[in-house]
């Protein structure tokens, strides 16, 4: 009887040392693509412990742009996330292209809908945005108004400069860009998608480099990714490199030129380990011509706890008294908080829900027109 539980004692103590294997199986043999399944399946694990969290962080965004100065941008960035399943929040505040409201241009026919124009300034721009399973609500500091709306005719968060911090070692900017979630990118990883060839390479123990080489014969490039795990730490990636050569000079360790680089730093809370340091890097060079740096310091004031339903929508917004909120959720525009009435009557446009709607997707254009066009001058630079 002793003797059995001294061994179940054992088994106890090694469970609970090596908690990061825990739900997955390594591979009895050296086989690289079943070790980065066995990687990327903790890395889910790790995501999926961490099931609720908010925290506030505070960084900066540096950015500089090959031969145009004038277009460089620099300062502070600050903000909100929080979590809880499918709820989601998240706030932030950068230095960045913001629409000079001065130079806004309306139709001046109340009974056509016309395109509105305006000049774009640099500036500080707020982003805030909230999705409680049913509704979401955004706002964007150039924005007279929160537009709530239903949370299943808004798939796409790019607009929102959303991560998930839950992981944000695996969100480049490119991810960023394209609205990627985690579950995408975990996806793309998989060697059983990747078009890439993958390999495995343990610094020690706990420390291993995934590896994704893709060749491109028509361009004579090598492009690879490697994403480093410390694997006793609940699978936690703590950066992931890109880089390229040229086909020739692959074995040439100094001719890997780096493209971006994402480094988070992160700590045990409440028996998870959370993200406390994060930077996003994107490298001047021959492949971009823009250098990007972009740090912040979450702080989280919870863990795995219960959150208040009102972080999942408008009404913790910290938005100006003269904001105004409108709801179309239901299929017809209802506002619960009207434009103010000192605004020129195209704007507030409180005469008939036409002309309501009309402002309404004015305003939604124009949101999407200016993303378009600071995404295809960020692909244009990076070309």
């Amino acid at each position: 009887m002793r003797y059995l539980l001294l061994n179940l004692l054992l088994i106890i103590f090694i469970t609970n040392v090596q908690t990061s294997f825990a739900q997955n199986v390594l591979p009895e043999q050296d086989d690289d693509a079943a070790e980065i399944e066995f990687c990327l399946s903790g890395i889910r694990e790790h995501c999926q412990s961490l099931k609720s969290g908010l925290a506030t962080y505070q960084g900066s965004l540096n950015m500089e742009v090959r031969g145009e100065p004038e277009n460089n941008l620099s300062g502070a960035v600050s903000g909100t996330l929080a979590f809880d399943g499918t709820r989601v929040r998240f706030d932030v505040t950068r230095p960045g292209w913001t629409v000079n409201s001065k130079t806004i241009e309306h139709p001046t026919d109340d009974h056509t809908v016309g395109n509105a124009t305006a000049k774009m300034k640099q500036g500080t721009l707020t982003k805030m945005f909230s999705d409680n399973g049913s509704k979401i609500a955004i706002w964007q500091s150039f924005q007279p108004l929160i537009v709530i709306g239903k949370a299943s005719s808004f798939p796409d968060r790019r607009v929102t400069e959303y991560i998930d911090y839950r992981c944000p070692t695996l969100i480049d900017i490119y991810s960023v860009n394209m609205g990627y979630s985690l579950d995408q990118i975990l996806d793309k990883l998989d060697p059983d998608h990747a078009l890439s060839v993958v390999s495995v390479e343990k610094k020690s123990e706990s420390i291993w480099d995934l590896i994704w080489t893709y060749t491109d014969t028509e361009h004579d490039e090598v492009t690879r990714w490697i994403l480093t795990v410390d694997v006793q730490k609940d699978f936690s990636p703590t950066k992931f490199l890109c880089e390229s050569t040229r086909l020739k000079n692959v074995k040439d360790d100094s001719s890997w030129i780096p493209e971006w680089e994402n480094t988070t730093t992160w700590k045990k809370e409440s028996e998870v380990w959370v993200p406390v340091h994060v930077e996003r890097k994107l490298f001047m060079g021959p492949y971009s011509g823009t250098n990007e740096v972009f740090t912040v310091d979450l702080e989280w004031q919870s863990v795995n706890e219960p959150l208040s339903d009102d972080v999942f929508t408008y009404a913790d917004f910290d938005v100006p008294d003269n904001i105004a909120i409108q709801d179309t959720s239901s299929g017809e525009a209802v506002w619960i908080k009207p434009l103010p009435a000192n605004l020129p009557q195209p704007e507030r446009g409180l005469s008939s829900n036409s002309t309501t709607m009309a402002i309404l997707i004015g305003l939604n254009l124009l949101v999407l027109l200016l993303i378009g066009i600071w995404y295809l001058r960020k692909r244009m630079l990076h070309a």
